[in-house]
């Protein structure tokens, strides 16, 4: 569970290694390496485990094998945990550009649905003005009065097939609720 790097040992983490696997924790901290603030906070890292770490990391060595135990098990446990994250939450898997379209089509949800039930309500503005005919303002307003009710009226039927779908499945589940009791 160790890796050899420049004769240095480092140890490996199962659980760290599931984390960066993830492909917009991978993406992101391949990011962070590219851009000149990234860079430079990695090598002060660096210059900081070289001159405060590194010469106390031997002293470490003996107690580490008395606590090796419990940090591999504790590593398995969170390896385990993202495992059963991951089996939950499948689209943590998904490339980053499909989070991110995924994340823009949730948040300008509202605006799309704005814009099409304005462009509705004008087309229907538009039919009941073909139909009432003329070019004044009663026609106008029978238009506009005309399509307050052709839209009421859809809204009306919506919420109402919304209700009856619901009754449906309330029925529905008081019926299993029945047969299970029986």
């Amino acid at each position: 569970m160790s890796a050899q790097v420049n004769g240095e040992v480092h140890p490996s983490s199962a659980t760290i290694s599931h984390i960066t696997g993830y492909p917009v924790i991978h993406d992101g901290l391949t990011y962070f390496k590219q851009t000149p603030y990234g860079q430079k906070s990695i090598e002060l890292g660096d210059s900081a485990y070289q001159t405060f770490a590194k010469p106390v990391i031997p002293y470490f060595a003996k107690p580490y094998q008395y606590v090796s135990p419990y940090v591999q098990k504790a590593d398995a446990l969170g390896n385990n945990a993202l495992t059963k994250v991951d089996e939950r939450l499948p689209s943590l898997k998904k490339p980053t550009s499909e989070l991110w379209d995924d994340g823009k089509s949730l948040v300008f949800f509202p605006v799309r649905k704005g814009i099409e039930t304005k462009e509705h309500v004008l087309d229907v503005y538009s039919t009941e003005y073909k139909k009432v005919g003329g070019d004044n303002l009663v026609a106008y307003s029978k238009a506009l009065i005309s399509t307050g009710l052709v839209v009421t009226t859809e809204a009306l039927n919506w919420i109402s097939d919304l209700l009856k779908a619901g009754k449906v499945r309330a029925k529905e589940a008081s019926d299993n609720a029945a047969q299970a009791t029986q």
